[in-house]
């Protein structure tokens, strides 16, 4: 059940019924095709439209062209509600209908930067507050999501409803069930809910859920029900693979597995046809509780698994760096621009005291000049910063796609062993999986982990897979004499994708038992570590294709390319094919780095 919460709670204003939303889309587009192309009444109708019809057919491929088109003409005219409104259509579809939520946090900035030029427009500017929570809750920063939805709230009471519900999902993920149920209850009792089925199909949905992780199972059915019930009565698509999705956990609480695992798949199926990741996501993770309730265990690990790579990609790889880059961006070109509107507002003074007097020109030049010299110097230190704010955040992602990708081969083998039914093998394997886990998860948030824990690591990693293929190869780590492994610090999870890479490419096919030699040497101020295999080679490996790099080594790369950037050093990776038959062996040079 921890694998579900859904953020189902937009910024629409929603009416009765499927037929109803057609009915209204089909007359807004007469209306705008009625209307005069530059003018601003067709521009909110555009806008109107885009609303309603990402809300109809999110799948509809057209709003994205249709809601740029509109961002144009508003630009043209110089109507800059129009244009603040446009850019926050644009955004939600990007958010909702594309799944790309960097594009979408870049139009919602574009619509804060214009709400700051224009204070008129402060008034209409908390929906965009309200969209970038959503943007933090999907990406599981709920910290950030409930700062954006309490500012909401505080400043706008017609978005009462929406600050409300989004609070309580996000106590929910916190797993503050108390919280949650009181803010979900609330949201119900305000007076817009009454009038709105899909208000209510919404947050009778995510409650159910809430009921389920509170083991109030009575509670949760009858949520659910109420639900699926409305959405059945109005047609309103647009929240159904949500509350199926939602339903399937309270029918698992209940222990109906067929209602559960029926509920999942449509949800699944429908989030599919809309192209929502986030949906697809939370639905395999439903079918992997499913699966394992019902004792289909390869199932729920096939589910599970395809769940972990969903919530990698939208959580811990380059979508959640470039959310933190595009915000810090942002908040950066806010500074500058505050910067030099001070320096413009110090110029104007310091041209005004010139009239003065010429006594006060020498000084007046002097201290405008020095002023600048002081803002200049001030930027400069904000640009560093920023730079390295954004590297270390690289890093960090780095290190974290690392994790799902080691994972991600250790979960194939271990389904391996309970496809062939070989359960005391698998429990054996499972249980030093369980220990790398924890090294891993202990060692992954440092930058640096004495060479010690690392090579303890490594020594794990290939017992654990030398047992996966029992006779396949041997292999050897050797330190050089002299060299204090307490004392050396170095990155975690260095080496691994290269071993890796031997056991899994340089050893496919290959006749005979493989060998791997871990050496690792001090010389002068670097730290030079080698791993050699007498694998295929490179250019005999991966069906001969000597340019493709795997995972494991890019990131590699990029790590070190990071670290040399961040410690102004020249760490230096090198792969040397020995030949056919001969193996391959990588050479890392990274600076020295004592602990003491």
């Amino acid at each position: 059940m921890k694998y579900i919460l859904m953020l189902m709670f937009f910024l629409f204003i929603m009416h009765s019924s499927a037929q109803q939303f057609q009915m209204e889309l089909d007359s807004l587009s007469k209306k705008i095709n009625s209307s005069p192309l530059f003018n601003q009444e067709t521009i909110d109708l555009r806008n109107q439209y885009t609303k309603q019809a990402l809300f109809t057919n999110p799948s509809d491929t057209t709003l994205l062209a249709f809601s740029l088109k509109t961002v144009g003409l508003a630009t043209e005219l110089r109507y800059w509600k129009g244009l603040l409104l446009g850019y926050e259509r644009v955004a939600l579809v990007y958010q909702y209908s594309l799944s790309n939520p960097y594009k979408a946090l870049e139009y919602y900035h574009k619509a804060l930067d214009l709400m700051e030029k224009d204070k008129g427009l402060e008034t209409m500017g908390w929906s965009i507050y309200g969209g970038i929570g959503t943007l933090y809750y999907e990406q599981e920063e709920y910290g950030k999501a409930l700062e954006q939805f309490r500012k909401v709230l505080r400043n706008d009471k017609n978005l009462e409803l929406t600050a409300t519900a989004n609070i309580a999902n996000i106590f929910g993920s916190l797993n503050h069930l108390d919280s949650a149920i009181y803010y979900y209850n609330k949201a119900l009792d305000l007076e817009q809910v009454s009038n709105n089925p899909t208000y209510r199909a919404n947050l009778y949905s995510n409650l159910s859920l809430i009921y389920s992780q509170a083991n109030q199972m009575d509670s949760a059915m009858a949520s659910a029900e109420k639900s699926v019930g409305l959405i059945d009565q109005y047609g309103i698509e647009f929240v159904r693979p949500t509350a199926y999705a939602n339903a399937s956990m309270a029918y698992l609480g209940n222990k109906d597995y067929e209602s559960a695992e029926q509920y999942a798949n449509e949800s699944l199926q429908l989030s599919e046809v809309q192209g929502n990741i986030f949906l697809q996501k939370s639905a395999w993770g439903t079918l992997a509780d499913v699966y394992s309730a019902k004792g289909e265990y390869a199932k729920a690990l096939q589910a599970y698994t395809t769940f972990s790579l969903l919530k990698d990609s939208l959580n811990n790889q380059n979508r959640r760096v470039e959310i933190n880059r595009r915000q810090l961006e942002f908040e950066f070109e806010k500074e500058r621009a505050v910067a030099q509107a001070e320096i413009h507002r110090q110029s104007a003074i310091k041209a005004a005291t010139l009239l003065g007097g010429s006594g006060l020109l020498a000084a007046s030049v002097i201290g405008f000049v020095l002023y600048k010299r002081r803002r200049d110097a001030v930027e400069q230190k904000k640009e560093a910063e920023f730079r390295a704010l954004v590297a270390d955040t690289e890093l960090k992602a780095l290190r974290a796609q690392m994790n799902p990708h080691f994972i991600f081969n250790s979960l194939n083998s271990i389904g391996d062993y309970i496809l062939k039914s070989d359960n005391e093998t698998a429990l054996e394997y499972l249980t030093k999986f369980a220990k790398l886990m924890r090294m891993v998860l202990e060692n992954s948030e440092n930058k640096s982990i004495p060479l010690e824990e690392d090579l303890k690591f490594l020594e794990l990693y290939l017992q654990v897979e030398a047992k996966r293929q029992p006779g396949k190869f041997s292999y050897c780590i050797e330190v050089d004499e002299g060299l204090d492994t307490a004392n050396t610090l170095v990155p975690p999870l260095l080496l691994q994708p290269f071993i890796e890479n031997s056991i899994w490419h340089g050893f496919r096919d290959k006749d005979g038992p493989g060998h791997i030699l871990v050496h690792i040497r001090e010389d002068h101020d670097l730290l030079l570590c080698s791993v050699k295999d007498n694998g295929k080679g490179i250019r005999f490996s991966e069906n001969g294709n000597a340019t493709k790099k795997s995972f494991g080594v890019a990131i590699t790369e990029n790590r070190l390319e990071i670290l040399n950037k961040q410690q102004n050093k020249k760490g230096k990776l090198q792969i040397i094919d020995l030949g056919e038959q001969q193996g391959t062996r990588i050479e890392i040079s990274i600076p020295l780095d004592r602990l003491f």
